[in-house]
């Protein structure tokens, strides 16, 4: 009975402490939660569930990513080359001349690299 009547009066007394240290605006932010920005996990263990199936995730996909990137990235390459090839030229002075009389062109701006000429018109 003894031990009752202590408490109660500890517990009364700590709620009237802190009544009168409280500041009399309470604020608006909440103390007692992390603010969380995205849902991430806090932590990430090597031999955790997730890492196992990031892990397991990746030996399943990749090499099919690989295998059909690859078949794609040959195919567009492979249309590119058909629909314009390139054609070493002995003579490339000649070889722009040439393209513009076929094209019926007069007026054609030469871009004149080390390897590579580029012409617009």
């Amino acid at each position: 009975m003894l031990l009752g009547r202590l408490v109660r009066q500890g517990a009364s007394v700590a709620s009237r402490s802190s009544s009168l240290c409280s500041p009399a605006v309470p604020s608006l932010r909440r103390g007692f939660a992390a603010q969380v920005t995205s849902p991430r996990p806090l932590s990430m263990r090597g031999d955790g569930l997730m890492a196992q199936c990031i892990v397991a995730a990746l030996v399943y996909f990749v090499p099919q990513d690989v295998v059909f990137l690859g078949g794609l990235f040959y195919l567009w390459h492979s249309t590119a080359v058909s629909a314009a090839p390139k054609v070493k030229q002995l003579d490339a002075e000649s070889a722009v001349e040439e393209w513009k009389t076929k094209k019926g062109l007069e007026m054609v701006k030469v871009v004149k690299g080390r390897n590579t000429w580029y012409v617009t018109s």
